[in-house]
């Protein structure tokens, strides 16, 4: 079983920051944020790549809801599951579809 995910989330600096913050503190987990720019070289977004234990991916979710109020998470990524503009409905539903994956590939085979 791959013990591993990763998760990408673009939005404002300080609410990437925060999520960088909450990743940093799982156990096992690396993150690395990336200034990405348009192409008259001004800042567009933010992005967190982290690489974490899949056990944490969930708990890194429900934090990101708490973010949503501020609308400034845009753009959410695991592994082939993507999500853009977020509503806290929507990032509840994208939980459940993490979940159910994570459960189903930790089943014995």
């Amino acid at each position: 079983m791959n013990t591993h995910g990763m998760i990408v989330v673009s939005g404002a600096e300080d609410v990437v920051t925060a999520v960088r913050e909450e990743i940093a503190a799982q156990p096992g987990s690396q993150s690395q944020i990336s200034e990405r720019r348009n192409l008259d070289g001004s800042v567009a977004t933010w992005i967190v790549v982290a690489n974490m234990a899949i056990a944490a991916i969930p708990h890194i979710l429900m934090f990101i809801k708490d973010q949503l109020a501020s609308r400034r998470v845009t753009h959410i990524k695991v592994g082939d599951l993507e999500i853009h503009n977020p509503s806290p409905d929507d990032l509840e539903r994208f939980r459940t579809l993490v979940a159910a994956r994570l459960e189903e590939a930790s089943r014995p085979r």
